[in-house]
């Protein structure tokens, strides 16, 4: 369609009003627009809120340059978008250590464009040191600002090559960090989210930014962390009852240098580092000690108890909500054992009779063995020597002439031992009396017997047996045995002596019996029969000798008869 192009009056006149409007109306609307995007500008800076693209692998494209603060060129987020790390690796995020500075927000400032470079590091509260650890995370929140709520995470950014916007801050290998941008004057706090090796979680540093700081001289801020510590416990049992035993001390030495990350050697190795006792019910621990590896020594033992030998290796670690391992340890009482027995048989003995004297003090005590034959000698002084001897054996029995001494040492060890054991014999003389047949060689029945002493005192009179008669209650001495129910001052007399010895001495009685009377005239028939049969046996030998001979005659002498004819 064509359209017609309209004419204008040159005569009418010309209305400036209508451009002009148009032309104001563009510029309050381009003023508005600049308005807002600044407002949304200053409050993305207030509220920290953020980027999209914010993430750890966007912070690998950016890295400052964090060795120290005076290594810092000038140009934060409003100097110089262009500024970045400028140390090339690429995290995004920042190694360091902490220091810790008390204080606290609060000062509401306004934000009138002070803005200040931050530098933090990783301190020892102890010794005020630097904490030498890379990788250690934190957190930056605002607490001064009216409309925001109190403790708003913080995000920075930085902005070359591409804009990377930060949540996390790390440690470098010298325990400190900067935040990748200048932040505005206000109350702030930094949270830990690890922790350096060996220390303890850091409450959250609170610090006051109210002036500009640049980055050649930032405002520090010191984030101080308490090193770990934690206790040794034991617990000291008897090894046999396991009851509780109390008194024990102990030595807690270093078994090696503990040095804590700050560069601090806290104890050296084989230093003494502190003294654990133990309580009436067995318990000790030691003070809060740095984390490392230590070793317990028993400085002395409880009364009557032996000291322990072998080192004890603890590991003091990171305390974890729940107590420490409880270390146990069996203690053993010094003892004495006594085991009396038959000489001959090895039998226990029951009743034999003991005194034990303490040398040191001289006190004796008497005891007896049970029906084992034992006797366990128990709450033995240190430092002594006990005197053991026998003082009855029982019934019959001959006791140990020796006298045993047994010393226990300053630990309450018997030659290095918790323990020794005495053998020891009682000696029984036993006396075997048969009546033996002198033919046959055997034990005979029946036989009447009395035994004599040398004074001639009847000791005892029996019948004989198979087995013999045995005598457990005989002494050393000479004796004699009489047949019948003759008076001895007249019949014959069988004497022996019996000696200190623990085996049986056997003695026998020849006797004559009717078995030996028949013994014999069997045995006198079985000789003249054996002696009649050799003669017949000689007789007929001889016959046939003279027969062979008279054969061999004659045939010599017809032998001479042929030759002749």
């Amino acid at each position: 369609m064509k359209t017609r192009k309209r004419r204008q009056d040159p005569d009418a006149e010309y209305n400036f009003w209508q451009p002009a409007t148009d032309m104001m109306s563009a510029l309050v609307y381009v003023l508005l627009l600049i308005i807002a995007l600044l407002g949304l500008y200053l409050l993305s800076d207030y509220t920290g809120l953020e980027e999209p693209s914010s993430s750890s692998e966007e912070a690998a494209s950016s890295g400052w340059h964090d060795d120290d603060y005076d290594g810092w060129h000038d140009g934060g987020a409003d100097d110089d978008p262009g500024d970045g790390d400028g140390d090339g690796d690429g995290d995004g995020r920042y190694d360091q250590q902490i220091i810790q500075t008390g204080g606290g927000g609060g000062g509401g400032y306004d934000e009138d464009g002070v803005k200040a470079a931050v530098f933090a590091e990783l301190i020892d509260e102890e010794t005020e040191r630097r904490i030498q650890e890379a990788g250690v995370r934190f957190e930056l929140y605002r607490t001064d600002t009216a409309h925001l709520i109190n403790g708003s995470l913080q995000t920075l950014n930085t902005y070359y090559p591409e804009k990377i916007s930060y949540r996390e801050y790390e440690t470098t290998g010298e325990g400190t960090f900067y935040l990748p941008e200048k932040i505005w004057q206000g109350s702030y706090y930094f949270r830990q989210l690890s922790e350096p090796e060996g220390y303890d979680a850091a409450a959250d540093t609170y610090y006051d930014v109210d002036r500009m700081y640049d980055w050649p001289e930032p405002y520090i801020v010191q984030i101080r962390v308490a090193p770990c510590k934690n206790i040794i416990r034991l617990q000291m049992n008897d090894v046999e009852t396991q009851q509780p035993v109390g008194g024990g001390t102990f030595r807690v030495i270093a078994a090696e240098d503990i040095i804590t990350k700050d560069g601090t050697v806290r104890y050296t190795q084989g230093q003494q580092v502190d003294t654990i006792t133990c309580d009436e019910a067995g318990y000790g621990e030691s003070v809060e000690l740095y984390l490392g590896k230590y070793t317990v020594q028993q400085q002395s033992s409880p009364n009557y108890y032996t000291t322990m030998q072998q080192d004890l290796d603890a590991e003091v670690e990171k305390k974890n909500g729940s107590d420490p391992e409880l270390h146990k340890i069996d203690t053993e009482k010094t003892k004495i054992i006594l085991n009396v027995t038959d000489e001959l048989t090895s039998s226990a003995l029951e009743g034999a009779v003991f005194t034990v004297t303490n040398r040191r003090t001289g006190t004796t005590q008497t005891v007896a063995t049970d029906g084992a034959g034992q006797i366990r000698l128990t709450d033995l002084d240190k430092s002594t020597t006990y005197l053991i001897r026998e003082q009855q054996a029982p019934e019959n029995y001959r006791p140990d002439d020796t006298d045993h001494t047994v010393t226990v040492a300053a630990d309450g060890r018997i030659d290095g031992a918790g323990s020794t054991t005495l053998d020891i014999t009682n000696r029984l003389l036993r006396v075997s009396i048969s009546a033996v047949d002198t033919v046959l060689r055997s034990n005979t029945e029946g036989e009447q017997l009395s035994l004599y002493n040398e004074q001639d005192q009847l000791i005892r009179s029996w019948t004989s047996s198979d087995s013999g008669q045995l005598f457990t209650d005989l002494t050393e001495g000479s004796y004699y045995v009489v047949r019948g129910k003759a008076d001895p001052a007249n019949a014959r007399k069988y004497p022996f002596t019996v000696q200190d010895t623990a085996s049986t001495q056997n003695w026998t009685v020849p006797v004559f019996t009717l078995r030996s009377a028949v013994a014999l005239a069997v045995l006198a028939v079985v000789a003249v029969g054996a002696v009649w049969l050799l003669v017949f046996l000689w007789g007929i030998l001889a016959r046939r000798r003279k027969a062979r001979k008279a054969a061999a005659t004659q045939d010599e002498t017809l032998d001479q008869s042929e030759n002749k004819s």
